[in-house]
């Protein structure tokens, strides 16, 4: 297949999917990292698609994401990497020993992982990628929410894993979100958006953690204000918020 026969194809396949990752036009194509990042450049300078770090977004959806097009937790983990480590720096260093904290679905939280490898923390959290993070010699005691398995979100949801939340009071919740636009905290799945909602009103402080891709950018569901938050922290600032209402 020719390079101009595969951007013929690329074309149609982020018309189907509205998501193209260079790990998935690596396996599609049997190409390198270096060829399927330059189609990805060809197309951006075509106007196909706008460029995200891993991979990139049909250009007429590329500020509203629904699940459908969303990428999977695994291939996020590769975009956005250095913005998600310091906004997760940031996060965690909220946190004091004796703290339980609600950890929440996604890649940025789970980044939190080895900013706490030393502190003596029960974390409570959905989020089954986190698992894997895991400092070795980790002091503390990860509660991991039983439920649905969601495989995309690589979480736990539903009715079993909501119960089991209700049990706990948190400390501090730290909440991901797909999206930050219009002064609203925004989710691709509605039963993903129900375990966050929940998590913030169980929590004496409850944090927005993202990297500054998710800013003006909606996803299908609204699930928070984002003034409902007592900090908003991306790689770029932590916004406190003053006499924030739970």
């Amino acid at each position: 297949m020719t390079s101009a026969e595969r951007l013929d194809r690329l074309k149609t396949l982020v018309q189907e999917t509205e998501f193209l990752s260079v790990r998935q036009i690596m396996n599609e194509f049997g190409v390198s990292r270096s060829s399927a990042m330059r189609d990805l450049d060809e197309l951006e300078r075509q106007g196909v698609v706008v460029r995200q770090r891993g991979g990139a977004v049909l250009k007429n959806r590329a500020h509203h994401l629904t699940k459908t097009y969303e990428p999977a937790t695994v291939e996020k983990a590769d975009m956005h990497v250095s913005e998600k480590a310091e906004a997760a720096r940031l996060a965690a260093a909220l946190v004091q020993d004796g703290d339980c904290i609600y950890l929440d679905s996604g890649t940025t939280t789970a980044a939190m992982m080895t900013c706490l490898e030393s502190r003596d923390v029960t974390i409570v959290t959905p989020n089954v990628y986190l698992l894997a993070q895991v400092p070795d010699g980790f002091p503390g005691r990860i509660c991991l929410l039983g439920g649905d398995f969601d495989k995309s979100y690589l979480a736990s949801t539903g009715p079993l894993a909501r119960k089991i939340l209700a049990s706990f009071w948190f400390d501090k919740a730290f909440v991901s979100a797909n999206g930050i636009a219009d002064g609203k905290a925004w989710a691709n799945d509605l039963s993903v958006a129900e375990i966050k909602q929940d998590a913030m009103k169980r929590a004496d402080r409850t944090i927005l953690v993202a990297d500054s891709s998710k800013e003006d950018r909606k996803g299908m569901y609204a699930f928070a204000d984002t003034e409902a938050f007592d900090e908003l922290i991306t790689e770029e600032k932590t916004e406190e918020r003053e006499g924030t209402e739970q």
